[in-house]
C-alpha cells in the first residue's frame, strides 16, 4: 500500500510539471508589452518598485515644417499664418483654410521649397457671434496635385475685440443744465482709423436709454456727440456706451446737483484822486469762502461825483450811485 500511494504522489507531480509548462507557452504577449528574456539583473528590472528602466530604440522621423499663427481670431481683419518647411521637406503647395461653423470662409495657399519661410494672409468676415466655431486647417501636398505630405487643424478662440475704442468728456461730473460733450476715438489693430458706422447710447444710474444715435457715421476714426442735461436730473453714474459690430466700450460719469459756492470780490483804489492825474488805478481780487481763487472775466465801472462839503465821507458808498455820473 505505501509503494502504491508513492507512487500515485509521484504521477501527480508529473501532471502539475506538465501543466505548468503547458500554461507558460500558452501565454500571450500584449501588444506594446515588452518581453522579458534572460535573468531579471541583466534587463533591469526592479524587483522592488515593479519598475522596467529598460531602454528602447525607437526611430522618429525629423520634422519637415513648422506652422505659427494666433489662437484668436478678431471678425474684419486680416488673419495670419506663418510657414516654414525645415531641411527635411520637400518642394509642396501649402494651403490655408480658415472656416466657420464647419464652412469654409475663406483659404489661400503658397507654393514653397526646403528652409523658405512664407506668410499667409486669410480675410476674416464681419460677425460677432461668440458661439461660432472657428477652425484653422492647414495641408502640405506635392506640387502638381500629388499625395498629400501633412495637415493640422486648429480650434480657435473667437473675440468681438478688433477695435481700440477711447471714449473722452469734457468733465468727469457734471450738474444739471450742463452739456455733456463725448468724443470717441476708434482706431483698427493695424492703427487706422476707423471709418464704418457705430452706435452712441447715454444711460442713466438706472439702465434706461435716454439718448441714443444709430448707425452715426465717424469722421477720421472720430465720433462725436453732446447731450444737455435736464435740471434736475437723476443723480448717480451715468454711462456713455458706444457700440462697433458687436464690441462694446463703456465710459462712467458722474451727475450730481450741486451749488457753486460764493466768493468775494475785493476792489482797492487810491483814498485821493487829483484832478491832474490822467490815469486812475484799481487793483480787482476774488476768493472763495475756502481760500480759492476765483478765475473770470471783470467789468469795471467808474462813478464821480462832486464833493459837497456837507456828506461824511463815510456814507460815500455804492448805495448812491444814482447820484453820481457814470464814465
Amino acid at each position: 500500500m505505501l509503494k502504491t500511494n508513492m507512487l500515485g504522489s509521484k504521477k501527480s507531480y508529473s501532471i502539475i510539471a506538465v501543466l505548468l509548462i503547458f500554461l507558460c507557452h500558452c501565454v500571450r504577449v500584449i501588444p506594446g508589452q515588452k518581453q522579458i528574456l534572460g535573468d531579471i539583473s541583466e534587463q533591469k528590472i526592479s524587483q522592488v518598485y515593479d519598475e522596467d528602466t529598460r531602454k528602447e530604440n525607437v526611430y522618429r522621423r525629423p520634422p519637415t515644417y513648422l506652422i505659427i499663427a494666433s489662437r484668436i481670431v478678431r471678425p474684419s481683419t486680416v488673419y495670419q499664418v506663418s510657414v516654414s518647411l525645415l531641411k527635411a521637406a520637400i518642394p509642396m503647395r501649402v494651403r490655408a483654410a480658415l472656416s466657420r461653423d464647419s464652412v469654409e470662409v475663406y483659404g489661400d495657399h503658397v507654393n514653397m521649397k526646403p528652409e523658405e519661410s512664407r506668410d499667409i494672409l486669410l480675410l476674416v468676415p464681419p460677425g460677432n457671434n461668440v458661439a461660432s466655431d472657428y477652425r484653422l486647417r492647414v495641408e502640405g501636398s506635392v506640387i502638381g496635385g500629388g499625395a498629400i505630405v501633412f495637415e493640422n487643424e486648429t480650434i480657435l478662440e473667437f473675440s468681438r475685440k478688433f477695435l481700440s475704442i477711447s471714449i473722452a468728456t469734457n468733465k468727469a461730473i457734471y450738474d444739471g443744465g450742463h452739456e455733456i460733450k463725448i468724443r470717441a476715438v476708434m482706431f483698427t489693430t493695424s492703427l487706422t482709423p476707423y471709418n464704418s458706422i457705430a452706435d452712441l447710447f447715454i444711460i442713466d444710474p438706472d439702465g434706461f436709454v435716454i439718448r441714443k444715435w444709430n448707425s452715426k457715421e465717424l469722421n477720421n476714426g472720430v465720433l462725436i456727440g453732446s447731450f444737455v442735461l435736464p435740471m434736475y436730473p437723476k443723480v448717480g453714474f451715468w454711462k456713455i456706451q458706444v457700440s462697433a459690430q458687436g464690441q462694446i466700450e463703456e465710459k462712467t460719469i458722474k451727475v450730481e446737483k450741486y451749488y457753486v459756492p460764493k466768493f468775494e470780490i475785493y476792489v482797492q483804489m487810491p483814498t485821493f484822486v487829483f484832478t491832474t492825474d490822467t490815469l486812475i488805478q484799481a487793483d480787482v481780487s476774488a476768493y472763495y469762502p475756502f481760500e480759492k481763487t476765483a478765475k473770470g472775466d471783470v467789468v469795471l465801472r467808474w462813478f464821480a461825483k462832486k464833493i459837497d462839503y456837507t456828506t461824511p465821507m463815510y456814507n460815500q458808498s455804492t448805495l448812491y450811485n444814482k447820484e453820481y455820473s457814470y464814465y
